[in-house]
């Protein structure tokens, strides 16, 4: 396909051929360099995908394999437990679950309709959608997790984000967000 796209191009693929995780991205599409005005009309056209589409039975399935298949990926790499982002209660199981349920809801309740999945998880708790102790919970361990993911990456030098199976590497990992030995 072409290198870069018109925003007509764009509008026309998201008509024709873009698949539901495609949408799910595009929950966090935000102009960040250039042509501000442009960049702009594609945040209005994303937008207009993604809040004024069907979001039924079928989409909802079609998120679920997603992660199901995301979920695989990361048990065949044999990371588990370890991996931050893609293993069980990590990162992405937060993301996915407020991803979820802002393409349910949000077409219906624009308050929902966040970038931020800590701003997504505040505007789902206000409009009872979620429990306001589940997202407080949800949200503590979102930071909590992506702060350990940045001091992984710092530490490691590279974009990753799977715990070191090294005891020494996992406590020195521990130690620099304060966490010491001991019961």
């Amino acid at each position: 396909g072409a290198l870069a796209r018109s925003l007509r191009s764009y509008e026309g693929y998201w008509d024709r051929w873009a698949e539901t995780w495609e949408f799910q991205a595009l929950l966090k599409a935000r102009w960040v360099a250039g042509d501000r005005r442009l960049g702009e009309q594609f945040e209005q056209a994303a937008a207009e995908r993604v809040w004024h589409r069907p979001f039924g039975p079928e989409e909802v399935s079609a998120v679920r394999r997603m992660k199901a298949r995301a979920e695989a990926v990361v048990e065949r790499g044999g990371r588990g437990r370890r991996e931050l982002k893609g293993g069980p209660g990590g990162i992405r199981d937060i993301e996915f679950a407020v991803q979820l349920l802002q393409l349910v809801h949000g077409q219906e309740d624009p308050e929902l309709r966040e970038r931020s999945t800590v701003a997504a998880l505040t505007a789902l708790a206000a409009g009872g959608y979620v429990d306001g102790d589940d997202a407080i919970a949800l949200t503590r361990s979102y930071r909590f997790l992506r702060t350990v993911e940045h001091r992984l990456q710092l530490h490691e030098g590279e974009q990753t984000h799977t715990l070191p199976s090294d005891s020494n590497r996992r406590q020195h990992l521990a130690r620099v967000p304060g966490y010491r030995a001991g019961p």
